[in-house]
């Protein structure tokens, strides 16, 4: 009987600390994405008392961008994050810093105007471009009973690839604008839900 009572008071005090231990890791899913048709994954973990690393990756179909093209892209982001003032790893608010690679493709429709027949054709260009980024954001990362994980942050980041003019033919004027607003300077938000462990 002592032996049972021995047992039952270690699982019991095992169960304890391990139940009231806070999550080191969370695997995250942006739920705001989806209204850009990306999709985008996410994975933190914390280490020591104020910080953690990220990484996270998404894709974007072929998508209308703001001119008459489809666009789609590829990107991961590592990430390190700074918890301020009182917050602890993975749970307050946070400071991040992060370097994006991207890969995007676009197909634009165009017009060629025949002067003998007096019409117009469309014709397709497909264009390709590698960036890589640079960027700050502030955010808030809590974990509710234990293992909802809600992480939200805004903040913004420059790529590369915004050209002001060609470097081929020049007289052409901002040739990578069918990749905007994914070079030069924009935006960066989300809004995730996950599981923390």
């Amino acid at each position: 009987m002592q032996v049972i009572s021995k047992l039952f008071g270690i699982l019991l005090i095992f169960q304890t600390l391990t139940g009231f231990s806070q999550p080191k890791n969370a695997i995250k899913l942006d739920i705001h994405s989806p209204i850009a048709r990306t999709i985008s994954l996410s994975y933190e973990r914390g280490f020591g008392d104020k910080y953690s690393l990220g990484l996270s990756a998404l894709y974007t179909d072929q998508s209308i961008t703001f001119s008459s093209s489809y666009l789609s892209r590829v990107a991961v982001t590592p990430e390190f994050r700074y918890y301020m003032g009182n917050a602890t790893a993975m749970n307050g608010f946070y400071l991040s810093s992060f370097l994006r690679y991207q890969y995007l493709e676009a197909i634009q429709m165009n017009y060629l105007y025949d002067a003998l027949t007096n019409n117009y054709y469309e014709y397709y260009d497909t264009k390709s471009i590698h960036t890589g980024g640079l960027g700050m954001a502030l955010g808030f990362h809590k974990v509710f009973d234990k293992h909802i994980s809600i992480d939200g942050h805004l903040g913004t980041i420059w790529n590369t690839g915004d050209q002001r003019i060609s470097q081929n033919t020049p007289w052409i004027q901002e040739p990578n604008y069918i990749f905007r607003p994914y070079v030069g300077y924009f935006i960066k938000s989300g809004l995730s839900v996950g599981f923390a462990f």
